[in-house]
């Protein structure tokens, strides 16, 4: 028996917005827009950032003594750079990237732990409970125009008017975000540890004095930290990427 819940997204923008996609080495414009078969969309991989953020924050300042709570940095120990590793070190970060299965000659000791973050979205080698959805809208973008200045002269330097394409602001997106809550095959239920081989702490987290269960998962961790998410996208510094999104379950 496999049970969900689905929860529509909407992601509203309340500036110029834009996510970038991937360069077409056949088109002149300068960082194209993310699009589907032609239609404008905001990656599932942007917004499960931008959540995982979220969540990451949460934790950190909400639960600074609390070991088990800690996230974990989503990177492999090889990549995790000084600025990183400074803060595990200061205690904000458990440590790399949570794992499974967990190896005693391979891991750091710390990636035996499911962090919450990796309960919910995944660790390497283990799905998590929530997947998230892409969002898509039924709109034209615009173009803004980017120059710089040429310092000597006051005026634009030659040859650095570059395109960029723009959604406006006061437009939705929308998508359906999956959660899951019941597993019968695999014996998984939300709220609840899994019992995982050669992980000997798992998700431990969840059986500590803060009696976090489905409905506060569900509330505190999922709904409240999507929707606190206010700024998303490329040309944050110039003001771009306002958004405002709401979760409501689908019935």
């Amino acid at each position: 028996m496999r049970e969900i819940k689905e929860y529509k997204v909407r992601l509203r923008t309340e500036s110029p917005f834009r996510i970038g996609g991937q360069k077409d080495p056949f088109s002149k414009v300068d960082q194209p827009i993310a699009k589907i078969g032609g239609k404008i969309v905001v990656q599932g991989t942007s917004l499960k950032g931008a959540f995982r953020h979220e969540l990451e924050v949460y934790l950190i300042e909400n639960y600074p003594n609390r070991e088990g709570m800690k996230p974990c940095i989503p990177s492999d120990n090889k990549t995790i750079s000084k600025d990183e590793r400074k803060l595990i070190t200061n205690g904000k970060y458990k440590g790399a990237s949570c794992v499974y299965p967990y190896k005693e000659d391979k891991h750091d000791s710390s990636q035996k732990r499911i962090c919450p973050a990796c309960y919910l979205l995944g660790a390497q080698g283990l799905i998590g409970f929530v997947t998230v959805p892409f969002l898509n809208a039924d709109v034209t973008p615009s173009d803004l125009y980017s120059i710089r200045v040429d310092r000597a002269k006051g005026t634009a330097a030659e040859g650095t008017n570059r395109g960029y394409p723009i959604i406006p602001e006061g437009i939705e997106f929308v998508g359906t975000l999956t959660v899951l809550i019941k597993d019968g095959v695999r014996e998984w239920e939300l709220g609840k540890d899994r019992v995982l081989q050669d992980s000997a702490e798992g998700d431990k987290w969840l059986t500590g004095e803060e009696n976090w269960d489905a409905k506060r998962i569900l509330k505190e961790l999922i709904k409240e930290r999507l929707e606190a998410i206010k700024v998303m996208g490329g040309l944050k510094s110039s003001g771009a990427g306002k958004v405002k999104i709401t979760v409501e379950e689908v019935k």
